[in-house]
C-alpha cells in the first residue's frame, strides 16, 4: 500500500482495503523514531500488522532470560531436546503450529501458561515442576511467530511469575519468521 492513499468507500469495499492506508505503531509507545544524523533527519515508519497486537518486542523477554539465534537452537535441540533435558517450545496457537513450526517443537500456547488458567499447574507438571520444586524441570527454548508477535515474551515472563528460574528459560526472539527467513527447514506440527 501508498502510504497516504485514502480511497472512496466503494472502492475500499471492492478491494477489501481500508478506508485510509497507514503506518503502523513501531511498538506500543512509539508511533515512529526520527532522528537528525550528520545534520540530515531521518525518519522510521513502520508499515504492516496493526501494533497493538503485533509490536515489536525487545531483545530480552525478561531479565535473567538469554535471548538466542538459529545455531543455539541447533545446539539446544542436540545438547538438551536429543537427551530428554529440554524442550523447544513453539508458544503460537494450535492451527499456526499445525501449519508450520521449527523440527522438533512441541506446542504450548502462551495463553495456557497464564496465571488464570486453571490448568496451568497440570502444564507444570508436564514440564517437570514437582510440587514447586523446578530443580528437574525441563530447559526450555520458547518462540513464536517472530520479532513483532508477543507470545514468546509473555510466556516467558508468565513462566517466571509462576517460579520457572530464568537459567532454564532461553527467548528465540526471531521466531519462525527468522527461521524461515534464514532458509532453515520447517515441519508441520503434531
Amino acid at each position: 500500500m501508498i502510504k497516504g492513499l485514502c480511497l472512496s468507500a466503494s472502492a475500499a469495499i471492492l478491494m477489501a482495503a481500508p478506508l485510509c492506508a497507514q503506518n503502523t505503531r513501531i511498538s506500543e509507545d512509539r508511533d515512529a523514531f526520527s532522528v537528525s544524523l550528520n545534520g540530515v533527519s531521518v525518519r522510521i515508519e513502520r508499515s504492516g500488522p496493526a501494533c497493538p497486537p503485533a509490536c515489536l518486542q525487545p531483545m530480552q523477554a525478561a531479565p535473567g532470560v538469554t535471548t538466542i539465534g538459529e545455531l543455539e537452537i541447533l545446539d539446544f535441540l542436540d545438547l538438551f531436546v536429543a537427551a530428554g533435558q529440554g524442550l523447544l517450545i513453539d508458544a503460537r496457537l494450535p492451527a499456526a503450529y499445525g501449519s508450520e513450526t521449527i523440527p522438533g517443537a512441541v506446542n504450548v500456547p502462551a495463553a495456557t501458561l497464564q496465571p488464570g488458567n486453571q490448568y496451568r499447574d497440570d502444564l507444570l507438571n508436564a514440564l517437570g515442576v514437582r510440587n514447586g520444586d523446578f530443580s528437574a524441570a525441563y530447559d526450555l527454548v520458547i518462540f513464536d511467530g517472530g520479532a513483532d508477535a508477543p507470545a514468546a515474551a509473555e510466556a516467558v515472563r508468565d513462566l517466571l511469575g509462576a517460579g520457572y528460574p530464568a537459567t532454564k528459560l532461553k527467548y528465540y526472539r526471531g521466531g519462525l519468521s527468522a527461521w524461515t527467513g534464514a532458509g532453515l527447514s520447517i515441519a508441520q506440527g503434531q
